[in-house]
This record gives structure tokens, sequence and C-alpha cells, in this order.
């Protein structure tokens, strides 16, 4: 199997690089290719069966957008095949038509992959849980973010969220989901906090395996769903 890191010098906000360590830890016999943002991606000439990408500043935002674009066609293949592709924190914002960056007064077109569009505003942070549902799990996660998602996600959310926020305060469907393609604002990080949706998107990428320290991650998941449910749990 192999796996594809996308940029970590430089996209690794919130503690996502522990996504990256969860997936060493799960699957030790992988190769893990990790692409630098000056590289050329390992994905522009071949197809890893898995491909993540995590947080990143405004400023690397927009780099690792004019890294992308030439191969956005390739990208979309690999989508259409059905190739896994995680994206978390602000990192899916990348694959959308177009990000407002409200305080610098800067507009860019993204990819172009989700028909979906980007404000960001560093005077507006936003910090919350998210306890959701996708397909027959639970998922939790948290937020930390000066960014917010706008337009018609309800045929593909990643998340339909029962408490917190969706991808805008006004909204309660999180992240999105094409064929096998993800990408959610919701860090934690992710994958070490939701032990099933990990063994899930490894089945999708062709590893049947049970997640690392499956026992410990399974006890801290159902701790954190008690405590997400908990009516007097601030969100």
């Amino acid at each position: 199997m192999t796996v594809e890191i996308l940029f970590s010098e430089v996209c690794n906000l919130f503690g996502d690089t522990k996504n990256v360590q969860y997936l060493k830890q799960t699957l030790p016999q992988a190769e893990f290719i990790e692409t630098a943002l000056t590289d050329t991606p390992y994905f522009a000439n071949a197809a890893p069966d898995l491909i993540y990408i995590g947080g990143m500043t405004e400023n690397t935002q927009r780099r690792v957008i004019a890294k992308l674009f030439p191969l956005k066609g390739r990208l979309q293949a690999l989508i259409d095949a059905g190739t896994v592709i995680l994206a978390t924190g602000n990192a899916g914002e990348v694959f959308m038509k177009h990000i407002s960056y409200v305080t610098e007064r800067i507009e860019t077109d993204g990819l172009g992959l989700v028909d979906l569009t980007v404000k960001t505003n560093l005077f507006d942070r936003f910090n919350g849980k998210v306890l959701g549902r996708f397909e027959d799990m639970d998922i939790v996660g948290f937020k930390s973010q000066f960014s917010f998602v706008y337009g018609d996600n309800e045929k593909n959310p990643f998340v339909r969220v029962q408490r917190g926020i969706g991808y805008n305060r006004k909204s309660k469907l999180e992240g999105v989901r094409i064929n096998n393609f993800f990408c959610t604002s919701l860090l934690g990080p992710l994958l070490p906090n939701n032990p099933l949706f990990t063994e899930y998107l490894l089945k999708l990428a062709g590893a049947d395996t049970p997640a690392a320290f499956r026992k410990e991650a399974m006890a801290a998941y159902e701790q954190r769903l008690k405590e997400f449910r908990d009516p007097t749990t601030k969100f």
C-alpha cells in the first residue's frame, strides 16, 4: 500500500501531523511518500492508495493552490477513479472554487474541483466542538478556524452535524465527500479521535486492518462521545 503525504513541512497546523503518525502506526508495512512543496507530487505520475494533506496558513494555502493548479486535471481523474484522498483543517478549501481573504483583501481561485466558495476573515475566529453522523457511525472533532464555506452542499456532505456547526455558522453540513475524496475542517486530530472512521477510510484504500492501539483508541472515543452527548457540554 502506498500513502502520499502532501507538503507536511508547511501543511501541519493544529497537530494534524498526528493523523500521519496514526496512519504509520496502523500501516507499518505501507510505503509512505512525503512530498515537499518543492517536489513533483508522486500522484502526478502514479496512483497512490491514499493521499493526505493537513491544515496550513493562509499564505501557504495560496502557494499550495499554485503548486497543484497544473495538476487539477490529474486530481479530478483520481477522484473520479475512487482514490482515497483526505484533507483536514483548511486544506479542503484548496479544492474549492474561490477563496476571499477578507482581511488581506485578496481574492484567489481554488482548484475548482468542489463547487463551494470560502471567506476567510482573520478577525473572526471560531473555536468549537462537533458531534455528527457519517453513514452509520458517530464522528467527533474540534474546530478552530478563520474561514467559512458557502454554497449548496446538501448532496455530498461528509458529516451531518448533531451538535456544533457545519461549514458555516448557519449550516449543519460539515465537509465534503465525493466518491472517496473527503475534506473536513474537523481537527482533533480526526483519525486518532475516530478509530472507526480510520478503519473505514483504510478499507476504502484496500487495507482491511484495525486502527492502531484500537482498544485504547475506542475507549477514548467512547468517553468523548459520552461527553459530547452530555447536554451540559458547551459547543
